[in-house]
C-alpha cells in the first residue's frame, strides 16, 4: 500500500515540476519572440507556434490535479487519468517525430518548447499508464 501511494505521488510531483519548468521555459520563449530579444526565424507563425504552449501548461494542470485529487478510488481505473497519460505518449511521440520531419510547418508548433520535453513525457506517461494498470489508479 505504501509503495503505490508514494509512487503515484512521486510521479504527480515530477508531472508537476516538469510542467511548471517547461511553462516557464516556453513562455519566455513566447515574450523573447514578441519583443524580440531572441531571434527566429522569419517565416514563423506566432499562433501556430502558441499551440505549443499549451503542451506544457497541460502537464502542469494535469499533475497538480493528479498530485492532489486522484486517490479517492481504488477499484477500478480512472479513465480521465488513463487517456491523459495516453494523450501525453502521444504528443510525446508526435514531438519526436514532427520536430526532425520538415513538413507542413507542423514543427512550428513546437518552436517555443524545448525537444528534451517530448523524451521526458514519453517516460512519465509510460511510467503513468504501468502504475494505473498496475495499481488501479
Amino acid at each position: 500500500m505504501k509503495s503505490k501511494y508514494f509512487y503515484m505521488k512521486f510521479l504527480g510531483l515530477l508531472l508537476v515540476l516538469v510542467g511548471f519548468s517547461y511553462s516557464i521555459t516556453s513562455f519566455n520563449n513566447l515574450f523573447a519572440f514578441i519583443f524580440k530579444t531572441r531571434i527566429f526565424n522569419e517565416n514563423l507563425n506566432v499562433y501556430l507556434m502558441s499551440i505549443g504552449l499549451i503542451l506544457p501548461l497541460y502537464t502542469f494542470l494535469f499533475g497538480v490535479h493528479f498530485y492532489f485529487y486522484i486517490d479517492y478510488n481504488f477499484e477500478k481505473i480512472n479513465k480521465f487519468i488513463m487517456s491523459s497519460f495516453i494523450l501525453l505518449l502521444i504528443f510525446g511521440i508526435s514531438m519526436v517525430i514532427f520536430t526532425n520531419i520538415k513538413i507542413l510547418n507542423i514543427n512550428q508548433i513546437f518552436e517555443f518548447i524545448h525537444f528534451s520535453l517530448s523524451y521526458i513525457l514519453v517516460v512519465l506517461s509510460i511510467m503513468g499508464i504501468i502504475g494505473c494498470v498496475k495499481y488501479k489508479y
